[in-house]
């Protein structure tokens, strides 16, 4: 299974995302290249590691932002059918249409 972000995009585009993988990608060819032209001691490491940690950051934020209820259907959709537990989602479906209390949210239980 392949991760996506919301919307189905694999790449969002809220908040420059785009520009900053384009902009990761670039700096660490240029980089890499240099560092196989210079023989260096591979210096680029950690610079690499911590701008990828931000991207990552940068990445996790923006599929937080860009969920929506689309998204949210969209994924339900996903998983049900790419699921090999159909006996367990068969027995939600059931308790959902039946009102059973486990499947009702928390703030619509009665005391």
């Amino acid at each position: 299974m392949m991760l996506r972000a919301p919307g189905g995009r694999f790449c969002p585009a809220r908040f420059g995302f785009r520009r900053h993988v384009a902009a990761y990608g670039l700096s660490i060819l240029v980089l890499v290249t240099l560092e196989f032209l210079t023989v260096g001691n591979w210096w680029l490491f950690w610079p690499m590691l911590l701008w990828g940690v931000v991207l990552a950051i940068h990445y996790f934020i923006v599929g937080a932002l860009d969920a929506d209820d689309e998204w949210a259907a969209d994924r339900v959709l996903d998983l049900q059918t790419s699921s090999y537990d159909f006996d367990h989602i068969g027995s939600i479906e059931k308790r959902i249409s039946e009102g059973d209390p486990s499947v009702t949210p928390h703030t619509e239980r009665s005391r």
